[in-house]
């Protein structure tokens, strides 16, 4: 019995030790490093500098189970505090595992929730121009959705809603947006 129980105990360690050596489900990006200066190239054009190009990002270790993701990208200092979403995408194929840069442009990768210009698709920094530097927060969720469970043209609240009992994990990375000196 003891030996039983021993090696119960040992076969309960060694999972747990596999499953602590595995790699977490993380986001990156080639265009900027976490906690980094965002390339002026993201900035949302017209008043602002940039072009509006979204960055190159990549993703790995999804969870067991994932049928798909989802892509956020907030500004939360945006809106005096309240927050500006630059970026809602979902339905994003478990088999995908980047968006190379500007490639969020095309929406036929995704569906597409409302941005802050009330439109869908990539919407570039465009901080006011007395303010300090901006945190742009990009979150990838991987859920147990299929790719199309949810209705284009959601805004960050009624996905939460969507979302809830779906998501598997959550990974992210930062970047600061600065405006050059004027």
């Amino acid at each position: 019995m003891k030996r039983i129980t021993q090696s119960l105990l040992l076969t309960g360690l060694l999972t747990l030790s596999s499953a602590a050596l595995a790699a977490p489900f993380s986001l990156s990006s080639d265009s900027f490093s976490n906690g980094g200066v965002a390339p002026l190239s993201m900035g949302g054009g017209g008043k602002c500098p940039g072009n509006n190009t979204s960055p190159q990002l990549s993703w790995s270790n999804a969870p067991a189970g994932t049928k798909s993701f989802v892509l956020l990208i907030e500004d939360p200092q945006g809106a005096n505090g309240l927050g500006v979403m630059h970026f809602i995408g979902y339905g994003i194929d478990a088999t995908r595992h980047q968006f190379a840069s500007g490639e969020l442009a095309k929406k036929t990768l995704y569906t597409s929730g409302i941005n802050v210009r009330g439109g869908t698709g990539y919407a570039g920094p465009c901080p006011p121009a007395n303010a300090d530097v901006h945190n742009y927060n990009f979150t990838l969720i991987a859920t147990d959705l299929d790719t199309h469970a949810l209705s284009e043209g959601m805004d960050k609240a009624e996905l939460a809603k969507q979302l809830k009992g779906h998501t598997l994990a959550a990974a992210g990375i930062v970047a600061r947006y600065e405006l050059p000196n004027q």
